[in-house]
């Protein structure tokens, strides 16, 4: 094994250690830490490593550069905005021609 993969292992051994419990913006922000205490080609390796894209990595630099928090409130439980998805099929924007 070269270097680089011993890095990528160590990095997924710490990820797996962080556990199961990191929301998705909590994963976004562990993943970006981690590339930046490595320094030169850490987002590179941490997203090679977790198999997540490189923009999210950068995502999370540019939230903990700006100071966003990671942490969530008690009465805020979701990370996304609510409103996506697909929507019901009687709520349908444009409902199929019916049979004739």
């Amino acid at each position: 094994m070269t270097d680089r993969d011993d890095l990528i292992q160590q990095i997924r051994v710490r990820y797996e250690e962080a556990g199961e419990t990191l929301n998705e913006r909590q994963r976004r922000h562990w993943a970006a830490a981690a590339a930046m205490e490595l320094g030169r080609g850490g987002i590179a390796a941490v997203s090679r490593a977790l198999r997540i894209s490189p923009n999210t990595v950068k995502k999370g630099i540019l939230e903990i550069i700006a100071g966003q928090k990671d942490t969530v409130s008690a009465e805020q439980t979701r990370v996304r905005r609510a409103g996506g998805g697909r929507k019901p099929r009687q709520q349908a924007v444009n409902p199929p021609p019916e049979a004739r």
